[in-house]
């Protein structure tokens, strides 16, 4: 029997796919030649998805049903972006060039309400949109350079506020070409163009030239939070530079260094988990990547991403690592909130992806009783799996009950490695079969994201779902794996000649939702598997 290919120790993550959104697409009519998917955005809440008729879907991400449905008679949506510190904020740019923000009324349960309609790109592509992170500030960026900052006066601050206060819009600068990609944190604009990227502080209207040498392209360039991850006590920058290069930069615009990743990226990629396919994995080493990054966005608390006509990427730039990168074709936008990718198409098409550790991904597979390809995922990943990390979120216990599940007679190559995996993973001393022994005859337990165990006592008690993500998201998997309900209303959908500032929200008290009715194929009943493990001291 030829040996199956095996990824080296060095990669720990993946990116999976455990859910389609075709259904949901379809249900918002959004996968017709017609009417299609042109922008999208996601928050902690809610994913905003922007339609070629001129519609905003705002979508609820805890049960994948449709909660607002925006009009705007502006033309299609170009770019989506929400206020992150205070969600009932979205900024919506247009085909025509004109920017709406909307306040979503959702705390007090009223319909949304535009707010205001910036005319200041009209005529012109608005190329970006970002949003101040502590204040009601929207950066707007178009295709001539031309960088303008909305102030936005709402009803939270009161009547007597609004009823004297205009909504300014101020120009902020004009840089020498298209605008690229904005991004915003603590008081500094960070402006990516065709040919470089500039600082911003727009408190102290200073404005910086970040390096000397220029560049003819699209690159991009984003934030670096200061944190755990992060050893410097400022936040840092990143710039993308022709050649698979970024620059270094602190938080004054002073370029620190060069990091080179052509040679790094000679990797071969690794496959995308998903449901729908068998992963492939070749071991053959490609070319050195000579790229260009066209966007850079900051992801989770320690790798930063972009992507390209061939595929998505991932980088440590602290450590000047590549964590991984795999094949992806086509891709238009990418929206990131934590750990969590949706990626738009340039046919229309959506895509949900999660960035996870290999064990919390083959942990997840096990949760939905997708035992095949759990098993094809361990073992191809086995050499990270061993490690003393993986241990503790997928223990033998888990792994034995995998390989109970798989058939002896269509299955015996997997099973055999397998097999070779769990001997390697065997405790190496008895005290740890001993608590072993003495936890599985009286309890039984999940794992955090965290690597924290969840230890629950027999006695009546019910264990609550391991979270989604690597970095503790808000949903459970319960909630992740509930379906669409039962019939749409077509009243609710998108129409192409919609009026000016029309507004489809469902205002019951009770918070009753659209009826979708979307059955996910792929998705499987409640979690059955409880299993006995060893607590780690």
């Amino acid at each position: 029997m030829a040996s199956a290919p095996v990824i080296p120790e060095t990669y720990s993550h993946v990116l999976a796919e455990f859910e389609c959104l075709s259904p949901l697409l379809s249900a918002l009519r959004l996968d017709s030649s017609r009417l299609k998917c042109t922008s999208l955005a996601v928050s902690r809440k809610w994913l905003a998805l922007g339609s070629s008729g001129g519609g905003l879907n705002l979508i609820q991400k805890d049960s994948w049903k449709q909660r607002l449905f925006l009009t705007h008679k502006e033309g299609a949506i170009s770019r989506v972006a929400f206020c992150l510190h205070d969600e009932d904020y979205v900024a919506v740019a247009t085909s025509q060039g004109l920017v709406v923000v909307w306040e979503l009324n959702q705390e007090r349960r009223g319909k949304p309400e535009r707010i205001y309609v910036s005319s200041e790109h009209k005529g012109r592509k608005v190329t970006a949109l970002s949003w101040d992170t502590s204040t009601l500030r929207v950066f707007v960026g178009d295709h001539v350079g031309k960088v303008s900052a909305i102030k936005i006066n709402t009803s939270k601050q009161g009547k007597a506020t609004t009823a004297f206060v205009m909504f300014p819009v101020q120009i902020i600068t004009t840089v020498d070409s298209r605008v690229v990609q904005l991004d915003y944190l603590d008081g500094r604009l960070l402006i990516s163009s065709l040919t470089r990227s500039y600082l911003c502080d727009t408190e102290r209207e200073k404005f910086w030239k970040i390096g000397n040498k220029e560049r003819d392209g699209e690159y991009g360039a984003c934030f670096f939070p200061a944190g755990k991850s992060c050893g410097s006590q400022q936040p840092l920058i990143y710039c993308a530079r022709p050649g698979s290069r970024m620059w270094e930069v602190n938080f004054d615009g002073e370029v620190l260094s060069t990091h080179q990743f052509k040679s790094l990226l000679s990797s071969p990629p690794l496959p995308v988990i998903s449901l729908r396919t068998d992963p492939e994995y070749n071991i053959a080493c490609c070319s050195p990547q000579s790229l260009a990054f066209p966007r850079l966005l900051y992801v989770s608390d320690h790798c930063v991403m972009t992507w390209t006509d061939r595929g998505i990427y991932f980088f440590l730039p602290q450590n000047v690592q590549v964590l991984f990168w795999s094949e992806m074709k086509d891709i238009q936008d990418i929206a990131v909130h934590k750990n969590e990718l949706f990626c738009l198409y340039t046919g229309g098409k959506v895509s949900h992806l999660s960035l996870l550790t290999v064990e919390r991904c083959v942990d997840r597979l096990l949760r939905r009783s997708c035992w095949s390809l759990a098993a094809k995922i361990s073992c191809l990943f086995q050499n990270s799996l061993v490690l003393c990390r993986a241990r503790k979120a997928l223990p033998v216990d888990k792994l034995e009950h995998l390989k109970s599940q798989l058939d002896l007679l269509t299955q015996s190559d997997i099973i055999g490695q397998l097999e070779e995996l769990i001997s390697k993973l065997e405790p190496l001393d008895s005290a740890c079969s001993s608590r072993r022994s003495s936890i599985s005859s009286h309890e039984s337990f999940n794992i955090l994201d965290s690597g924290i165990y969840r230890v629950i006592s027999r006695r009546g008690s019910q264990s609550d779902e391991d979270s989604c993500s690597l970095h503790s998201q808000n949903l459970s998997e319960d909630e992740r794996t509930k379906e669409f309900p039962a019939h749409q209303d077509e009243e609710q959908l998108e129409l192409d000649n919609v009026s000016h500032a029309s507004v489809v929200v469902d205002t019951d008290r009770n918070e009753t939702f659209l009826p979708f009715s979307i059955p996910l194929s792929f998705r499987s009943p409640s979690p059955l598997v409880s299993l006995q493990a060893v607590k780690d001291r």
